[in-house]
């Protein structure tokens, strides 16, 4: 028998996306070093990939200035590619550090936000992960380059166990009166 259910689309992907983030945030956590070498490579095959196909897209556009600009984008990519399937400790140290820069973002963007939906029952989740957010991103700031290795899937695992909380709670506020 088929149900339906008058759960909004909205609110069905924020808990999906809640769950998978506290989901993959625990598997950072447990393995913290093989994490931040699958991120570390995961990231590197990404620009290989785009290098690969910007690289094609200069070779057969029909706009010489775009087909320049592709080639110099493509020979960028690639290179960063390469860079960090050959050099994975130095890109890992890297990463780690845009890793902190993106916490500090976030974590302001999320205090923010909490502030504006205020309405919502659910905002002091998303204001409590914008503050751990920021802890992190310090943590990392303090502790960089030392820890590069197992910072990036720790830390990573802490802040995506945290955004799934605050995703899983705004879901299920979702069609709630406030």
């Amino acid at each position: 028998m088929i149900t339906t259910t008058s759960q909004s689309p909205g609110k069905v992907w924020m808990l999906l996306g809640g769950a998978l983030s506290i989901l993959v945030g625990f598997f950072a956590i447990t393995a913290p070093a093989l994490f931040s070498y699958v991120i570390t490579a995961f990231i590197g095959a990404l620009c290989l990939g785009s290098g690969f196909i910007g690289f094609v897209q200069a070779l057969f556009g029909r706009d010489v200035p775009h087909r320049i600009l592709s080639a110099l984008s493509a020979v960028i990519r690639l290179a960063a590619g390469s860079a960090l399937f050959v050099f994975t400790e130095s890109g890992m140290k890297t990463l780690t550090l845009i890793l902190g820069a993106v916490f500090f973002a976030e974590g302001i963007v999320c205090i923010v936000t909490s502030f504006r939906l205020r309405a919502n029952s659910a905002w002091i989740w998303l204001f409590l992960n914008g503050v751990v957010a920021l802890v992190l991103g310090g943590m990392i700031y303090a502790r960089w380059p030392l820890d590069s290795e197992w910072v990036i899937g720790v830390l990573y695992g802490i802040q995506s166990i945290f955004s799934g909380i605050a995703m899983l709670m705004l879901g299920i506020a979702i069609g709630k009166k406030s």
